[in-house]
């Protein structure tokens, strides 16, 4: 996960025969049978705990700002901007390094300068991936006073990329050496050779790291259906534990170079959704956007432009496709996370496809020969995926090259696919003969696989 800039209270009461006897008195008479009755506090406290707030974070890559290493405040703060109006109530601050590479410690600076001078809160929180107990402790006792630190039942949250207990217990150690307790929700591989979230290794996690607050799921790299399965698995088993769960939602992963090209079926935002809805089932306190920037990995949801606003540190990571509809498809399920209520507030049509078929070679190292397929690339399927947030049913119409296809779309939320075909790719939604959304994608699906097998995403604008 490691990136460098190079490569989340009646007073009275009515006894028979009508005579009424003062609470005091009836109090007295209770006690002096041994009996408490059930006063108005105790009546308080016999109800449900209070619902603890429901919060939505985004991983954010600290190497890898959009605006590059040397990003301003004020260009940091638009990012928080842009997320907060996603419904997205902070940042966890990814960083690979503290002391070595001092520029993540001057980008996390000028982001705490950024979230500080907002009107509305936004909320920072570390996610520590390699850095040794000592710079951990280092990089979080420097800001464990800001304001606009993530405090937990009044402590700063610490998260993490990877780690072990050894480590979390060194990390604990020296930040308690420093009187800076804080609320740590890591995220830990399994131990094993696949690393791989059984039930058993779950319950192992839970017994080794008793001392952590919760666990933190960095779910990313496999398809929706996997990562929604294994969060609600692991929500599920530390919620039980009496633990903090956040809990992960991710676009779509296809990794970059040698050793990391890979790619992953998410159907579009069907499998997002699917994250989001296991979020929800686990009961889970906190989710974390995995990821916003990172570039590499395809897995952000930022938006850097328009569609074709699509180099960023100049052409580092290849041309990058627009995944904000991701973002703007997930205002539902963060309202629905967040409040308990599953409602649509209008009509919405978001699509996702690929720029070509999947037997186009891409390149493991944009701009660079050879031409090669990452790893996973035969599960991919040839389809455009549409999901629809109606108030009413509708009718849903695909132009898909020379492909023409029509759906009965009902209300609510619902995701539909239908094979592509080469060419523009045309989406509307009809009501009672009338078109009430519609829209282009932004791209054609052709020959070039320029997109290296990376997503499009779109959303229809309002007739």
């Amino acid at each position: 996960m490691r990136r460098s800039g190079k490569a989340s209270a009646a007073d009275s009461g009515r006894a028979g025969g009508g005579t009424q006897i003062s609470r005091r008195s009836l109090t007295g008479a209770l006690l002096s049978l041994g009996v408490l009755p059930l006063t108005p506090m105790a009546k308080l406290a016999a109800q449900p705990a209070p619902r603890e707030p429901r919060l939505v974070f985004a991983h954010y890559m600290v190497c890898c700002p959009m605006a590059g290493k040397n990003a301003t405040v004020a260009q940091l703060a638009d990012e928080i901007h842009q997320a907060q109006s996603a419904g997205v109530d902070g940042f966890a601050l990814n960083c690979g390094s503290w002391t070595a590479e001092p520029y993540y410690r001057a980008i996390a600076t000028r982001m705490f300068e950024a979230a500080a001078s907002l009107p509305h809160p936004f909320k920072l929180l570390f996610s520590s991936d390699g850095l040794t107990p000592e710079d951990t402790a280092s990089m979080v006792s420097e800001f464990y006073e800001h304001p606009n630190m993530l405090r937990y039942q009044g402590k700063p949250v610490l998260s993490s990329y990877s780690g072990d207990e050894a480590w979390g217990k060194a990390v604990i150690a020296a930040l308690a050496g420093l009187r800076r307790p804080v609320v740590f929700v890591p995220f830990f591989f399994p131990k094993g050779l696949n690393k791989r979230f059984t039930d058993t290794n779950i319950a192992r996690l839970i017994d080794e790291n008793g001392y952590a607050d919760g666990f933190f799921y960095f779910g990313a790299d496999g398809t929706g259906a996997n990562l929604a399965a294994t969060s609600a698995k692991i929500g599920r088993a530390w919620r039980n534990a009496g633990k903090l769960y956040m809990a992960p939602v991710t676009p779509f992963y296809r990794g970059l170079g040698p050793r990391n090209y890979r790619v992953f079926e998410t159907r579009g935002f069907e499998g997002m959704a699917r994250e989001w809805e296991a979020a929800i089932a686990a009961d889970a306190q906190w989710v974390e956007i995995v990821t916003w920037n990172d570039w590499g990995e395809s897995t952000y949801v930022a938006s850097f432009g328009s569609p074709r606003a699509m180099d960023l540190w100049d052409g580092h990571w290849g041309r990058l496709l627009s995944h904000e509809a991701y973002l703007a498809a997930s205002a539902y399920y963060i309202r629905w996370f967040k409040t308990g209520v599953k409602q649509v507030e209008s009509d919405d049509l978001f699509w996702f496809y690929r720029l070509s078929p999947k037997r186009l070679p891409g390149r493991d190292q944009p701009d660079h020969p050879p031409e090669s397929y990452p790893r996973g690339f035969n599960h991919l399927e040839d389809r455009v995926f549409l999901t629809t947030f109606l108030i009413a049913p509708a009718t849903l119409k695909i132009e898909s090259g020379e492909r023409r296809y029509e759906f009965s779309a009902p209300a609510g939320a619902a995701h539909v696919s239908a094979e592509f075909g080469q060419g523009p790719q045309r989406f509307s939604v009809e009501r009672n003969g009338v078109t009430i959304l519609s829209g282009t994608g932004a791209f054609p699906i052709g020959d070039d696989n320029w997109g290296n097998f990376n997503y499009l995403a779109g959303q229809a604008r309002r007739t």
